[in-house]
Formats: structure tokens, C-alpha cells, sequence
């Protein structure tokens, strides 16, 4: 009686969760199949993924996600390592999400920092690697991405980034303006280049030097 029970339980268990990732799923491809939309207190200029310089891509993925092309929405090595210095080696709790992960929450979720909320950007990361490819996810994250304010108007992506700070395609930016969209990328208030030059400077060397002296992963 006991064994039925646990196998009831179980049945009960798989298809809740099973209708929980069809619905999940179901959102993440309403959202991604769909051309962006833009609202007029946003100004964004979506490029194709080739269209971008591979220097910009390149440091990108040294500061965002180094195992991009190697996870499928969720590093759990990079979690692991996470876990495991903060617990032993007293390092500070940092993030480990990935570009799809980051994509997903600023796409379509809040950013509370709860278990649940991070549980459900995880399973629609791996939805999202599911159904797309690593080229495409890349892509829309630098179309999108939240790179400037002014006044009402939020500046999105690389391209509309790079017209901002720089008044350039993105095409004819220096390795230094690349390293600049990038730096900012971790905050555009914090990094704000009139208001904390050095600090964004600091950022900027760093990123620089990860692109000199690592091996390029694109």
C-alpha cells in the first residue's frame, strides 16, 4: 500500500511538473519567435550576429559567460565553483548567470532575487537553448540589453549603445569603446562615464587586459 502511494504521489509530481514546463515553454517561445517589440521611450537598433565585431563578442563572453558555448542555458560548473568558495574559501557570493539566463530575465522576468524566480529563470534558459541557437541568443541579448538612460528615453543593445556614448556604428568602435559598452554592461548608473570616470576607467583596463592575455573564445 505504501509502495502505491509513493508511485501515485510520484505520477501526481510528473505531470505538474510536466504542465509547469509546457507552460514555461510556451511563454519562451511566445517571446522569442516574435520580432522585438519597442516602445517609443526606447530607442534600440537591432544587427544581425554577424554584423557585430567578433573583438566586441569576444569580450563579452570573457566577462559574461566564458562557458557559453559550452553550457545549455545553466552553468553548473560555474554555480559549483560559486557554492563552493563561498562555503570554503570565505569568497563573496556572486552571480553565476549565464547570457541566457540574463536574456531570459530581463525579457521576461522581475529581478527579485527569490529561489523561486531564479528556479523559473533556469528552467526557461534551458527552454530557450532547447529551442535556438547559441548564435540567435546572442544576438538578442546584444540588441536588448540596458545600456543608457536619458531623460525618459533607455538606450537598448550595442548598436544604439554605441550611437550614444560614442555618436559611431558599432563597426567603428576601438577596442577601448568595445571595452566601454561592455564595462557598462554591469551597471550604466554605477559606471556612468561623467559622473565616475575612474571608476568606469578601472573597468575598462580590466577588460582590455582579459582580451589581450586570454584565449579568445570567438
Amino acid at each position: 500500500m505504501y509502495k502505491f502511494w509513493i508511485k501515485i504521489v510520484s505520477l501526481i509530481f510528473i505531470f505538474i511538473f510536466s504542465a509547469y514546463l509546457f507552460y514555461l515553454n510556451s511563454i519562451v517561445k511566445s517571446q522569442f519567435s516574435a520580432e522585438i517589440k519597442v516602445s517609443n521611450t526606447i530607442t534600440q537598433i537591432n544587427y544581425s550576429f554577424n554584423d557585430y565585431p567578433p573583438e566586441l563578442i569576444n569580450m563579452l563572453l570573457l566577462v559574461e559567460d566564458q562557458s557559453y558555448f559550452h553550457h545549455h542555458g545553466v552553468d553548473f560548473k560555474e554555480i559549483g565553483r560559486v557554492i563552493y568558495g563561498y562555503l570554503f574559501d570565505d569568497k563573496a557570493l556572486r552571480g553565476a548567470s549565464t547570457i541566457t539566463q540574463q536574456l531570459v530575465k530581463n525579457s521576461l522576468l522581475t529581478r527579485e532575487k527569490t529561489f523561486s524566480r531564479k528556479s523559473e529563470e533556469a528552467l526557461m534558459a534551458l527552454l530557450l537553448e532547447l529551442s535556438y541557437d547559441k548564435e540567435f541568443i546572442l544576438e538578442r541579448y546584444m540588441n536588448t540589453v540596458y545600456l543608457a538612460q536619458k531623460g525618459d528615453m533607455a538606450y537598448h543593445g550595442f548598436a544604439s549603445g554605441s550611437y550614444f556614448y560614442f555618436d559611431k556604428d558599432v563597426k567603428d568602435l576601438s577596442l577601448e569603446d568595445m571595452a566601454t559598452l561592455v564595462a557598462l554592461l554591469k551597471g550604466p548608473s554605477y559606471y556612468n562615464p561623467i559622473n565616475f570616470p575612474d571608476r568606469l576607467d578601472r573597468r575598462v583596463k580590466m577588460i582590455l587586459k582579459m582580451h589581450e592575455n586570454y584565449k579568445k573564445i570567438f
